[in-house]
């Protein structure tokens, strides 16, 4: 319901209903005032009047009931009742001013006949009125509405409010089947947030969506310009850092202290290693990892990772419960650089890496626990922003430049995932990665 609520269809029905029903009631307003006077206070004019006298005045006494009854099958109700003095208007002129001015119309029309427009004295302004006309046969004519406007109105008022949920109805469908290119739009457009190499947006449909497609592609292809001139702009600096980097490496060995040797040497290995890192980083963020999004076996890839870091006499191990397969879709390269990245944060700040996975409905989580001291619980949102430490050092020996969470969320947002980090209430951090389940 929130959803129909912020919706464009929805105003759009909205805006259109008020129209017609604004445009209705300007169209009762006229059919009701059509000369400044409500329907519930019009009388017959007064040429109708003096045809509906002359047609009971040249009727036979006993067919007149008749003609009256004929005369009565309008809005107007006629009846011919036995003569009684009319008297003048002067009441009904003082109750009603607006009336004054018909008299004289009546007047000439119904020629010689008298006449008395009479007003009820207990509701005037409901319409209680009518006509009254003196025949020439000695009888009186009583003309009057059937029923005020408020009773048709009423009468009627289900049929208003069908007719209204029916437009109402009918619009909001026009309205959706309308914006449906927008929601295209919408869904491709995020698609270009995921991955600036996506495919261009379709630019089809009415104008204004294929001018938005249009825009939105020329901005994609902008921003993937943009990204790949870092890229090159990063890895041509790599190129030459590195160039000068071999220099101080070879210079670097003709060192005579064996100890200011090893320590220069380190400082330049560690230069480079950033250098690579940074160079790594830049590019993730401008393509997804190569290879086609296949099913893989978490457990399968958690228990190679177990025996290649054993082998390097790493603390790692998988703590996954025992079962079936744990199967996600994504790239291989991206799932084995995922997890990697994982275990080397987890080993440099907490000392050892512990793998665990689960399947949680149509997602795989695949989380990395330490034992180390954790993050300040501030501090955690900003871990995976580029070159964040919560040690200010950007040395290999405590922890690296920054960029193993950043390269890992952008990894996990590649293929469809995300990156939450917490503290372990036992301690230690841990980094969990969810992905969508095959």
């Amino acid at each position: 319901m929130p959803r129909l609520r912020d919706s464009l269809a929805l105003r759009l029905a909205l805006v259109m209903t008020i129209g017609l029903v604004l445009l209705q009631a300007a169209v009762l307003a006229v059919v009701i005032w059509p000369d400044g006077r409500p329907l519930v206070f019009r009388l017959p004019s007064a040429r109708d009047a003096a045809a509906m006298a002359r047609a009971l005045e040249a009727a036979p006494p006993d067919v007149r009931p008749l003609v009256a009854d004929a005369l009565n099958r309008g809005p107007m109700a006629v009846e011919v009742v036995e003569g009684f003095p009319i008297e003048p208007n002067g009441e009904a002129a003082e109750r009603v001013p607006r009336l004054a001015r018909f008299f004289d119309r009546y007047g000439r029309d119904l020629e010689d006949r008298p006449f008395r427009i009479q007003v009820r004295r207990d509701q005037p302004s409901k319409g209680r009125i009518r006509l009254l006309v003196g025949l020439r046969t000695g009888e009186v004519m009583i003309v009057q509405r059937n029923q005020t406007l408020v009773q048709r109105v009423t009468e009627r008022a289900y049929v208003f409010a069908l007719a209204a949920l029916a437009v109402m109805l009918g619009v909001l469908s026009v309205s959706l089947w309308t914006i449906r290119p927008v929601r295209r739009l919408a869904r491709a457009a995020r698609s270009i947030a995921d991955d600036v190499h996506a495919p261009d947006l379709p630019e089809r449909g009415v104008r204004e969506v294929r001018d938005l497609s249009s825009a939105l592609n020329e901005l994609k292809h902008r921003v993937r310009g943009l990204l790949d001139d870092r890229t090159r702009m990063l890895a041509a600096i790599a190129h030459d850092l590195r160039t000068y980097l071999t220099r101080l490496r070879l210079r670097a060995e003709f060192i005579a202290d064996p100890d200011q040797q090893a320590r220069a040497i380190a400082d330049l290995e560690e230069m480079g290693q950033l250098v690579d890192d940074a160079l790594l980083f830049a590019r993730d963020a401008t393509r997804a990892p190569g290879g086609e999004a296949e099913i893989l076996d978490v457990r399968a890839e958690f228990a190679a990772l177990v025996q290649r870091r054993s082998e390097l006499g790493q603390p790692v191990s998988d703590a996954t419960p025992p079962g079936g397969p744990l199967c996600v879709r994504a790239s291989p390269i991206a799932l084995h650089r995922i997890v990697d990245n994982l275990v080397d944060n987890a080993v440099r700040y907490g000392g050892s890496a512990r793998l665990r996975a689960w399947r949680e409905g149509e997602t795989v989580a695949l989380a990395v626990e330490d034992d180390g001291p954790g993050a300040p619980p501030a501090a955690l949102a900003r871990l995976t922003q580029p070159f964040e430490r919560l040690e200010p050092s950007r040395g290999r020996g405590t922890g690296g430049a920054g960029l193993g969470l950043a390269i890992v969320e952008g990894l996990a947002e590649s293929q469809g995932g995300s990156l939450t980090l917490e503290n372990r209430p036992e301690g230690g951090l841990r980094a969990t990665v969810r992905l969508q389940g095959a």
